[in-house]
């Protein structure tokens, strides 16, 4: 590589920080300096990759491109570190787990207690987005390990491994909706729904089965996030889409009608994604510990 490491720590600083100053403060270093810097690495690539502005500065169409590339880069030396550090020892260590926030609720957490008692120098970062950007962090090296429901297709060679079977029902709060007549499937649409955004992997099963049988639903609202869901039938909004297994660990799970129809309604696979190449202890550690299960 014939451009300095340096240039690319602070691009990558001032592409998310979107100001010399910022950068300046964060890299301790003057602004004068970072300027130079920026200058001097749109030299050698021939570019220009930030445009001033009233706010700060504005990456460019090949700043945008660059970043891709030097994010991937610089998490991928962050991972190198990590896994050097941690070879042989799981005294410390950071474990970055994707999960829909339902299954960190109702399913990971308590893998994550019972390894935080064997590995108390372990720490974990949760983050709960959509599935694809699951997916593109996976393969950015942002996160170690998604468990999520399938479909989970990646552009990466990753490794899936099934961990259970979740069951899907729809459900709604018994005090709000009184004489409900749902006798099929197509009944679904005489009354409001409330489902999970397009974008996860459960309403894309769910949206496959119902166009099987020419059936297409028009949500009155859509959340990325089952709490939210929960509660918007709590309050009658709806009827929700949910894993069997949400509705049973509520507290207040017997004010909800569950719906099942037959069990027609498709089940999904959960399961364990990762990346083999540059799998800390911890990680691979964890990832024991809910195969087991």
């Amino acid at each position: 590589m014939n451009t300095d490491y340096n240039l690319y720590k602070i691009f990558l600083y001032l592409y998310e920080e979107k100001s010399i100053s910022k950068t300046a403060n964060k890299l301790y270093v003057s602004q004068p300096a970072i300027s130079y810097s920026l200058k001097e690495l749109e030299n050698q690539l021939g570019y220009t990759l930030f445009y001033r502005n009233s706010k700060g500065i504005e990456p460019t169409l090949e700043a945008n491109e660059l970043y891709s590339y030097i994010s991937t880069a610089f998490n991928i030396l962050q991972d190198a570190e990590e896994h050097i550090k941690n070879l042989n020892s799981l005294n410390t260590g950071c474990i970055r787990v994707g999960t829909p926030s339902h299954i960190g609720v109702c399913y990971l957490s308590k893998y994550i207690a019972e390894f935080r008692k064997e590995y108390p120098g372990i720490r974990f970062e949760v983050v709960c987005k959509s599935t694809r950007d699951m997916v593109e962090m996976l393969e950015t090296r942002k996160l170690d390990v998604i468990v999520d429901t399938l479909p989970i297709d990646s552009k990466k060679e990753v490794t899936k491994i099934t961990l259970s079977k979740l069951n899907n029902c729809f459900a709604y709060n018994k005090n709000y909706f009184k004489n409900v007549k749902i006798n099929s499937i197509e009944d679904l649409n005489n009354y409001p729904l409330v489902l999970p955004t397009s974008a996860y992997s459960s309403r894309v099963k769910l949206d496959e089965f119902l166009s099987s049988k020419g059936i297409k639903v028009n949500p009155v609202l859509e959340s990325w996030t089952t709490e939210v869901l929960l509660e918007m039938v709590r309050k009658g909004i709806g009827i929700g889409y949910f894993s069997k297994e949400v509705i049973d660990s509520q507290k207040d799970k017997d004010d909800f009608e569950i719906i099942t129809f037959n069990n027609e309604l498709p089940s999904v696979d959960l399961c364990c994604v990762y990346r083999e190449d540059f799998l800390t202890t911890a990680t691979s550690k964890f990832i024991e510990l809910i195969k087991k299960k």
